[in-house]
């Protein structure tokens, strides 16, 4: 029975587009034996010939269709068509006449002219080809003097192949209202060629004048290698000339490799940051995830969220999406499903302050990897409510690092914050005296404990964009703390390639950050994200200064002072090494802040806080 069913999966079969194809190939067939006879002969034909034509021509209708039918040719959509498929039809036509040369000359010996069945089979190719092109050709173009809607003129950047599949797929859809009147591309060699029928017009160099020359309504970024200082340059440049502009995903972005109109997007905040992604060969990295059982704490969130994807692309044995938060947890679980994953996925709400029940969870799924996302990070909030930042962030990693150690985990990497440096509110203070505490557990264990800072992560929840996204769409103001206010920022996939790269590199306590560059200012990016909305700062949006909230800083650091910079594999990531925590102290004072923080005392909390910084942060804050 199994080999009867795989059988009858190979065998290529029929479908109602060949009710049209196999009697129009059978009168081709006809036409081009009799054919290649008259053009032989120049129309007189001999009398030995004619009767050989009359004979053979039905046993040759049969071979030719016996080359077609096994070479799948009639399972092709020939208003799809393309290069492979002139190229399957005419490796088809060449086996049918291959299988004529040896039917009529070999076999039976008959006195046909080698002529004869050469011009059969280019008059062959020729009339099965063309019919088939034809209804292609008909669909792209044809279509397009029936189709009533007004189309919008189209620019397209990009003279390679990904330009080239947008607009064939533009001009195989009519219904979409695109009509690509043209292309810009660097490359000046390419002034002039044509891409599917549409010209390249000129360089980005020329881009303003060509929207105006053409009436070009939407420019569409096609370069998924292209740099962001090239995405920019082509966005503004738009936005003076009155065209919108769209871009497709980066590379990276692209899993598969292939593109298609519903890809294309607007250009983003992410497209138009002021350095480029920084890209981590995360195939490499696939083996300590490969086949383990992996946790990912704080998974409802946008790192922990998108952490999860891409841990998903490694194929772990069992991934375990753990939150406090109901909601997140569901979203990113569904998601998971509808992807049909060839792994387990299992969501577990718990609260990690929790002792016994994380003691529970980890001796159930006995996890090798951890990746620990969960804390509150917002920082006037994280001022107005102290113990909290100290319960969930400093106390819940506590639990955390205790449950993995007494569980066996391999590896267990805590994401930080460049706001632990130096820290002039709560909730970095809180992510220091973590870094601290995850270090003494990496001394006192065979877990491999590490630590990632991060800077601001763009489009996180929480985070100025979205803030300002709202604004912008309710009229303005967008509000800013000072003008003078910037920051590091780095793109949610750029986050976490960055943990699990340290996934892979970390082995005794080492915290690992990226070289994000230099500081955005605060109200560029504002302004930056009123253009994106097709609007002009200050005039159709206004900007406020609102004043700097508690416990914020002008600017941030990466480092303290007294850590050591060191480089790793990777260029654009270094890990730094500060002086080790004296450990039974930092145990002695853990418990005290536990009591501090029991009491829902907030001065007392914060008086045993600000001791732990002098004492293990040799830093005093006020």
């Amino acid at each position: 029975m199994a080999i009867r069913i795989s059988v009858m999966k190979l065998k290529p079969g029929l479908n109602w587009y060949n009710y049209v194809a196999v009697p129009l190939d059978i009168v081709f067939f006809a036409a081009a034996f009799a054919g290649a006879f008259y053009l032989r002969y120049d129309i007189h034909i001999p009398a030995a010939q004619l009767d050989i034509l009359k004979i053979w021509i039905l046993p040759v209708i049969i071979v030719k269709l016996a080359a077609f039918y096994f070479t799948r040719i009639y399972r092709r959509m020939w208003r799809y068509a393309g290069v492979k498929d002139f190229f399957w039809l005419a490796v088809s036509n060449v086996i049918a006449s291959t299988l004529l040369v040896v039917l009529l000359f070999f076999l039976f010996r008959l006195p046909v002219a080698r002529g004869v069945l050469v011009l059969d089979g280019l008059l062959t190719l020729a009339l099965t080809s063309g019919i088939r092109f034809g209804v292609r050709g008909l669909r792209t173009y044809g279509s397009r003097f029936l189709w009533t809607t007004r189309t919008r003129p189209i620019l397209i950047a990009g003279a390679g192949d990904t330009g080239a599949a947008i607009i064939r797929e533009m001009q195989s859809r009519p219904e979409l209202a695109f009509q690509p009147v043209g292309i810009i591309d660097d490359d000046t060699s390419k002034r002039g060629l044509q891409v599917q029928g549409v010209r390249v017009l000129g360089t980005r160099r020329e881009l303003g004048r060509i929207i105006a020359d053409h009436g070009i309504e939407e420019v569409i970024i096609c370069m998924p290698h292209v740099s962001r200082e090239i995405i920019r340059d082509i966005f503004f440049t738009c936005q003076a000339a009155g065209a919108k502009c769209r871009t497709l995903p980066g590379i990276y972005q692209i899993i598969d490799g292939s593109v298609s109109i519903e890809q294309i997007r607007e250009v983003g905040v992410n497209d138009i940051l002021g350095r480029e992604p920084v890209q981590v060969d995360l195939k490499r990295l696939s083996q300590y995830i490969r086949g383990r059982t992996v946790m990912v704490i704080g998974a409802g969130g946008s790192i922990g969220a998108e952490l999860s994807r891409q841990l998903s692309r490694m194929k772990p044995a069992t991934l375990v999406l753990l939150d406090q938060d109901e909601e997140g947890l569901h979203t990113i679980q569904q998601e998971m499903k509808a992807r049909r994953l060839q792994f387990k996925t299992e969501a577990v709400i718990a609260d990690i302050t929790n002792r016994d029940r994380m003691a529970a969870v980890f001796a159930k799924f006995k996890p090798a990897v951890v990746f620990h996302s969960a804390a509150y990070k917002h920082v006037p909030l994280m001022e107005a409510n102290l113990i909290a930042a100290v319960d969930n962030n400093i106390l819940g990693t506590r639990v955390l690092c205790e449950s993995a150690a007494q569980n066996g985990v391999e590896r267990f990497v805590f994401i930080s914050t460049d706001k632990a440096v130096e820290p002039a509110n709560m909730m970095g203070l809180s992510k220091a005296i973590c870094e601290k505490v995850v270090q003494s557990y990496a001394e006192a264990s065979e877990t491999r404990f590490m630590s990632v800072r991060f800077g601001n992560v763009l489009d996180s929840s929480g985070s100025v964009v979205p803030i300002f996204r709202r604004q912008i769409a309710r009229g303005g103001p967008v509000t800013v703390t000072h003008p003078d206010m910037i920051r590091f920022f780095m793109t949610i996939p750029e986050a976490v390639q960055l943990v699990i790269q340290a996934g892979a590199l970390g082995e005794k306590g080492e915290i690992f950050v990226l070289d994000m560059g230099e500081q955005v200012s605060i109200v560029e990016l504002a302004k930056n994200m009123i253009r994106l909305s097709g609007l002009e700062p200050d005039k159709d949006i206004p900007i406020e200064f609102i004043g700097v909230r508690p416990g914020e800083k002008l600017r941030e650091k990466l480092t303290w002072d007294c850590e050591t910079r060191l480089p790793t594999m990777h260029d654009k990531i270094f890990v730094v090494r500060n002086p080790e925590p004296d450990a039974a102290m930092l145990k002695k004072d853990l418990a005290d802040l536990e009591k501090a923080a029991c009491s829902c005392s907030d001065d007392l909390t914060g008086a045993c806080l600000r001791r732990m910084a002098a004492e293990h942060l040799k830093f005093t804050t006020g």
